[in-house]
């Protein structure tokens, strides 16, 4: 058996044309030899690492199965017929490990190239089929062959991972209101549909409050709308940097912004609401060029699933708490009123 030059050399000998032999044109495969022969081994690992590929050996379909289990190989050349595992199990059991973008080729050989062998080969998953003793030609064709195919899997495999990271980030994008960096309302609206059943489920205590700015519409018409922009981003700001980490702070819409508080039932996000407004007080930002400040009013409701069927509902009751600040002269929080008193929130 003679091995294949990997070199490349012109006609007279000087290098750097091709060789007409195969040689690796790119990355060496890691090529995995399973043969029962002594002989068939040897010459196949001799003919691979010529090429320029690594190789490892095993004597059986299951010492085959075990090396490719602990360490992948990108191309298995494996005998037919072996003790312990044929190579037919060996394909199947590398078929049904492949992980996605990590393809395996797989390569019998056997003594005969019959019709009906050829077929069951590929009907197991085989990918190529050399009758033995494999020429050495033939073989480096049939890795070529693999090298490409693998190539193509690698460049799919890496398009997939960069489309996923594109449809994370576009759905991370469509999640986030883009002038104050926080979450927005449709961000908000899957989050309650989402712990809805939990928190009904395991009675936990969840707590939302609404907040809107006073007299924001003032503060626009006197220092115009990229003030008003930068007065959101701050105050955005300061919102979340008064609640915990795994608070979750939405814009709800215009100067409104909604907070969920998980694990915190009414007395406690009362209390972390207020630090917000007395937060936000402090910014001191001009409401209009006649004096005031810009401040916050807050509703605060528990989650009661016996009185709140829907996420609609929970928001409902926040915002009967905002109104209730609002009315009360603003710049303050309140909770919800009682089941069976209305409140309407108005403009202000």
């Amino acid at each position: 058996m003679h091995a294949v030059d990997t070199r490349t050399s012109s006609p007279s000998g000087a290098p750097g044309d091709q060789h007409p032999g195969v040689r690796v044109r790119h990355a060496p495969l890691h090529v995995l030899v399973a043969q029962a022969e002594d002989a068939d081994r040897a010459s196949l690992v001799a003919a691979v690492t010529a090429m320029g590929h690594s190789c490892r050996a095993a004597r059986d379909g299951l010492e085959a199965w075990e090396m490719h289990s602990r360490s992948r190989a990108d191309v298995i050349v494996s005998d037919w017929r072996m003790p312990r595992l044929s190579g037919l199990e060996l394909c199947r059991r590398t078929r049904g490990a492949c992980e996605k973008g990590r393809y395996t080729y797989f390569i019998l050989t056997a003594p005969h190239h019959d019709k009906d062998h050829y077929l069951r080969g590929m009907k197991s998953g085989a990918d190529d089929y050399c009758t033995k003793p494999v020429d050495p030609d033939e073989l480096g064709a049939r890795l070529l062959a693999a090298e490409r195919l693998l190539g193509v899997y690698r460049d799919l495999a890496e398009r997939n991972a960069s489309l996923r990271r594109d449809s994370q980030a576009s759905f991370h994008l469509a999640r986030l209101d883009a002038l104050t960096e926080v979450a927005n309302r449709l961000s908000l609206d899957e989050d309650l549909r989402a712990l809805f059943p939990r928190v009904s489920r395991y009675a936990l205590h969840y707590s939302l409050a609404m907040c809107d700015l006073d007299l924001f519409k003032a503060h626009n018409d006197a220092f115009g709308h990229v003030a008003g922009d930068e007065a959101l981003r701050r105050i955005a700001g300061v919102i979340r940097q008064q609640v915990r980490a795994g608070d979750g702070v939405y814009r709800y819409g215009g100067e409104e912004f909604a907070v969920l508080l998980p694990e915190q039932a009414l007395p406690a996000a009362v209390r972390a609401m207020e630090r917000v407004r007395a937060a936000v007080e402090l910014l001191a930002i001009p409401a209009s060029r006649e004096g005031g400040i810009l401040t916050i009013s807050v509703g605060v409701a528990e989650l009661d699933p016996s009185v709140h069927k829907a996420p609609e509902d929970w928001v409902r009751s926040a915002d009967a708490g905002l109104y209730r600040a609002k009315v009360s002269g603003r710049n303050r929080v309140d909770v919800a009123p009682p089941v069976g008193l209305s409140a309407r929130r108005e403009g202000t």
